[in-house]
């Protein structure tokens, strides 16, 4: 999950975003002095797409509150997209929905001597915090707290 500045960002748009039906899939923050904040949004509505015209109306909403609330001193460029085909995996609930799909895992340290893989998601325990990733025909159990990146791989299907 987020942390520090992105954290309180997220806290404070999140509630506005879906009560527009839209959920933040990450943000980007500015680095410095004309860099990009971008927010990645999708809709709450299982199996539907975001769409262009539900990115140009949460746009204005985020411009309107990052001004009222001076989030950054410097100068810099808003970005609202959908978060595309590799789209990340940030929130513990999101898992749920990549399973049987295939996912791009960094980690925190090593699991079974691998700081990153690339599998098929098969389980996902809430009581253990823990999810099943299979991975050239070997199982891995990976803890939450070993989950530093998560992108889903686009194989051509939806």
């Amino acid at each position: 999950m987020w942390s520090g500045r992105a954290k309180d960002i997220f806290l404070k748009l999140e509630p506005v975003a879906n009560r527009m039906g839209l959920k933040i899939v990450e943000m980007d923050l500015p680095t410095g002095m004309n860099g990009v904040f971008r927010i990645y949004l999708d809709t709450l509505a299982e199996g539907t797409s975001i769409s262009i015209d539900e990115c140009s109306k949460f746009t204005p909403v985020v411009s309107d509150f990052l001004d009222a609330e001076d989030m950054f001193n410097f100068r810099y460029y808003l970005e609202v997209s959908s978060p595309g085909l590799d789209r990340p995996v940030r929130r513990w609930e999101d898992l749920h929905t990549a399973i049987g799909k295939t996912v791009k895992i960094k980690f925190t340290e090593p699991v079974q001597g691998r700081k990153k893989a690339t599998g098929t998601i098969i389980s996902v325990s809430d009581e253990k915090n823990e999810f099943e990733l299979e991975t050239d025909g070997i199982k891995l159990t990976v803890a939450k707290g070993f989950v530093k990146k998560i992108n889903i791989v686009w194989n051509g299907d939806k």
